[in-house]
């Protein structure tokens, strides 16, 4: 018993050392506009009092219509919203998945040696009911084993929900079964049902540093018996899609993560083309991330995660929006999903649906920021999460550049890890940025020619403005219009964009101003010197953007001045194989302590320098060391900095 209460208490420490705390939630949300946010609550609680109110008095005078019934496909449905006195309802819309979207590098066992599990890190889920929290996918680990899921919305009349277990699953199953294994199988879940969601999102965001959710439901088509939803809903950027980019713009590193949903093959007329314009509501917002089903992706089974082959799964919602923008913003494996079920507590089914496509990307998305955090000590704003997993996506092999089936391709985990790798190592950039009012950012490299290079710039955007009952209506709903451009010597490169003209003729380059993912890519570049600017037009809401960048490609070389602490300690080379030199400008007279330690917080080198020089130099042989992640600490005085380096 002591043997394993040892073991117990090696494995919270090793955990512990790059958690999610209640001191890092505090960090994500202590510059939050604390005014805003209660202002926004307020109008989020009487817009649902007069909405269900309005719902209530229907049902009552119309008693015909159930509140809940099945649809065609068998899903759950709910009467949320009577429009135009039509009553709407919205719907509920794993080792292949992993296998599909390249999780299982990061996970442990992984090729990436990383050991990426969601170790302490916590999501949160809105469905048609609760999940099933005593199912075995969801013990944790201790010697006494207790759930990690939580209910706050569980009562009496509201049962345990098949759909909502299965996307639990998908996203934290422990896997007792092997097969059914989630993405982040030792994370935490609440789970919520979808009643008030958005109130209890702006909630869990602003008050908990709730950094991602996941939401497999929507308003659907294909309402059943033969009707649709109104046409101007397709497409629109409607009263819904305002509050969801309200709830982001008020918690900059919270990214709601929302399926397509399921209408690929329902047909309506009055769209923007046949078999194109099917998202609704939440999934015409800017600031989220929509996710297509994928038809079973193939991936290269020699294990270098290359895909060889990608389809959509028909029954996958099309884009895009009425102005334009890429939506979906990116697909992952959502076909034949095996994940828990309510039945019982060892119950499965295999489910497939943008609402399996969706746990899969938000549990794998848990991880990226589990990464980033043992690499920076800190979590990405929403809109750095968005932009890597955008521009590390695998494109499809039907068209070159985005498109409104599969958005910017298919999620790539391994890609995007290894990316925020790279950029440790200033062989790439993923920086968080802020453009001021007339400003504009220049940064310059240069590129060998060997390989494609690739720039993407994300941001979350305010609430545009709002069309409801406007058909195809192109207005932009931006509000902050950032640009992106390379220039080289001869030429200047443009973002992708969609042709709203030409919806089915796939993307060309050109001014983009819709999106809040602008992506240049350069697949045959020549040598030389290029010149990345990001600039805007017009006038920024509350003078300024904040905004990400990452830039990627073979043969560059990159300035780090841009990026670089301005610092009085510095270690090279980096990565280090045998030598690590450090330098240090002293900032008082005391001594000057040098601490080593690896990725689970041990202690593996320490040495005091009492010179007392005001410059200090030297070596630290790490050849016996092993691979891997370390953090070098210096400390001298109330003065303490910390530096990554991997060996």
């Amino acid at each position: 018993m002591k043997s394993k209460l040892l073991l117990f208490c090696l494995f919270l420490l090793s955990i512990h050392a790059f958690a999610q705390t209640p001191e890092e939630r505090r960090e994500i949300v202590k510059d939050y506009d604390s005014e805003s946010i209660a202002k926004l609550n307020a109008q989020l609680l009487e817009k649902n009092r007069k909405n269900d109110s309005i719902v209530d008095t229907f049902l009552a005078n119309n008693q015909s219509y159930p509140r809940l019934k099945r649809g065609d496909n068998g899903g759950l449905m709910e009467l949320r919203y009577i429009i135009e006195g039509q009553p709407i309802y919205i719907s509920t819309d794993n080792v292949n998945s992993a296998k599909a979207t390249r999780t299982n590098f990061l996970n442990t066992g992984g090729s990436l040696g990383l050991n990426l599990d969601g170790q302490n890190m916590h999501i949160a889920t809105w469905d048609g009911g609760p999940t099933l929290a005593t199912h075995q996918e969801f013990k944790d680990d201790s010697p006494i084993p207790q759930s990690r899921v939580n209910n706050p919305d569980l009562s009496a009349s509201n049962d345990q929900s098949d759909h909502s277990t299965h996307v639990s699953g998908t996203i934290i199953a422990k896997g007792v079964n092997p097969a059914a294994k989630g993405m982040a199988p030792k994370a935490t879940l609440t789970s919520f049902d979808w009643d008030n969601d958005d109130v209890e999102a702006l909630s869990e965001a602003t008050n908990n540093g709730l950094l991602l959710s996941n939401h497999s439901y929507g308003i659907a088509v294909n309402q059943g018996n033969g009707n649709t939803a109104p046409t101007w809903l397709m497409g629109c950027y409607s009263s819904e899609s305002s509050i969801w980019d309200n709830v982001a713009y008020n918690a900059p590193y919270y990214l709601m993560v929302a399926s397509a949903g399921n209408d690929g093959q329902t047909s309506y007329t009055g769209g923007l083309a046949p078999n194109y314009d099917k998202l609704t509501g939440n999934k015409t917002s800017k600031n989220n991330l929509v996710v297509a089903n994928a038809n079973n992706p193939l991936i290269n089974p020699s294990g270098n995660g290359q895909l060889l082959s990608l389809f959509i799964n028909t029954s996958s919602s099309q884009g895009p929006t009425d102005d334009g923008r890429i939506k979906p913003d990116i697909c992952a494996d959502g076909t034949s999903v095996f994940s828990s079920i309510s039945t019982n507590n060892t119950a499965y089914a295999t489910y497939s649906g943008t609402s399996m496509a969706a746990p899969n990307t938000s549990g794998t998305l848990l991880l990226l920021q589990q990464y980033y955090n043992q690499l920076h000590g800190n979590y990405m704003r929403s809109s750095t999460l968005k932009g890597l997993v955008c521009h590390t996506a695998d494109d499809d092999f039907t068209q070159v550049g985005p498109d409104p089936i599969f958005g910017w391709g298919l999620l790539n985990a391994k890609a995007a890890a290894e990316t925020l790798l790279m950029a440790t190592t200033n062989q790439a950039v993923v920086s968080e940025r802020t453009l001021a009012q007339g400003e504009s950012y220049t940064y310059t490299f240069s590129a060998d020619g060997s390989g494609p290079i690739s720039a993407t710039i994300c941001w979350t955007d305010p609430p545009g403005t709002v069309h409801d009952g406007s058909v195809n209506n192109p207005s932009p709903a931006l509000v902050n219009d950032l640009d992106l451009r390379l220039q080289n010597t001869s030429t200047t490169f443009f973002p992708w964009k969609l042709q709203l003209s030409n919806v089915t003729g796939g993307a060309v380059t050109g001014d983009n101003n819709v999106d809040t993912v602008e992506n240049i890519d350069i697949t045959s570049p020549s040598s030389g010197v290029y010149t990345l600017t990001v600039s805007h037009k017009g006038t920024l809401t509350s003078g300024s953007q904040q905004y990400a960048l990452i830039l990627t490609g073979s043969g560059l070389t990159l300035s780090n001045e841009d990026f670089a602490l301005n610092t009085n300690f510095k270690v090279w080379p980096n990565p280090v194989k045998d030598q690590l030199y450090y330098s240090f400008k002293s900032v008082s007279q005391g001594d000057v302590n040098i601490e080593i330690t690896d990725i689970n917080g041990r202690l593996v080198y320490k040495n005091t320098d009492k010179s007392l020089s005001s410059f200090i130099s030297g070596s630290i042989d790490m050849s016996s060391f092993s691979k891997g992640m370390y953090f070098v600490k210096i400390r001298q005085g109330n003065f303490v900095q910390t530096e990554k380096i991997v060996h």
